[in-house]
C-alpha cells in the first residue's frame, strides 16, 4: 500500500509504504545508494535512489525487518506483557486480559468516539507482537492488541483515541497530532508509560 504525502522538492519525492504494519517513510532523491534509518520515535525512514524501482525499496525493507524490528524495541520500550509468559500461563493471562477489556472496553468506546465524533463499524481484540493497535480505513474497523487488558485504563483510551483519529487522517504527521492533542491532550506521557511497560 503507497501512501503519497505530496511533500516535494526539485530533487527530492516523499511517500509513504506500508510494509509489516508499519507506516515506512521513503524519501527518493539524488543519491546512489539507499539508507534505512530507524527514529528515536521508533519511525523507519528510508533514502533511496530518484529512479529506484519501489520493488526494489520493498524488497531492501523486507531484508531488513528483523534489523527495524530490534531497533524499533530499543526505542525505550521494555519487555512487552506477551513476551513475559510463556505456554499455559500466557494463554491464562490473555484471556485475563480479554475478559478485562470485553468488561471496560464499550465504554471507552463510547467516549473516545464521542470525543473525535468518529465511529468505527466494528471493534475486535487480537493477540499482536508488534502493535497496541490497528485499523482498516475503508472499512473502519480496529482491532486492539488483547494485552492492552495489562495496563491501565488511561493506555487503553489512548490506543482507542489514536486508531480513530486514524480514520480522520491516515498518516502520523502535523494534522494527526493535532487531533490527538485536541481530543486526547495527555497523549504523549500515556504512550511513554505504555511504550515504557508500566502496569497496574
Amino acid at each position: 500500500m503507497v501512501k503519497t504525502s505530496g511533500k516535494r522538492t526539485k530533487m527530492t519525492k516523499t511517500y509513504y509504504l506500508m510494509e509489516n504494519g508499519l507506516d515506512i517513510q521513503v524519501t527518493k532523491k539524488a543519491i546512489r545508494n539507499m539508507y534505512l534509518r530507524v527514529g528515536g520515535d521508533g519511525s523507519v525512514r528510508v533514502s533511496a535512489p530518484l529512479r529506484m524501482p519501489e520493488r526494489d525499496i520493498r524488497r531492501f525493507i523486507l531484508e531488513r525487518m528483523d534489523w527495524i524490528e530490534e531497533k524499533r524495541q530499543g526505542t525505550g520500550q521494555s519487555q512487552p506483557p506477551w513476551e513475559l509468559y510463556k505456554g499455559g500461563e500466557r494463554e491464562e493471562k490473555k484471556q485475563e486480559c480479554r475478559k478485562r477489556l470485553e468488561k471496560i472496553l464499550p465504554q471507552v468506546i463510547q467516549e473516545c468516539e464521542q470525543k473525535t465524533g468518529v465511529h468505527a463499524e466494528e471493534w475486535r481484540l487480537r493477540d499482536m507482537k508488534t502493535r497496541w493497535g490497528t485499523c482498516n480505513v475503508e472499512k473502519k474497523r480496529i482491532w486492539l492488541n488483547v494485552w492492552l487488558g495489562e495496563y491501565p485504563r488511561e493506555c487503553l483510551e489512548y490506543v482507542v483515541t489514536h486508531e480513530l483519529v486514524h480514520l480522520l487522517e491516515r498518516r502520523h504527521n502535523k494534522i494527526f497530532y493535532g487531533y490527538m492533542d485536541a481530543f486526547y491532550p495527555q497523549w504523549k506521557n500515556v504512550k511513554t508509560r505504555l511504550n515504557s511497560g508500566v502496569q497496574p
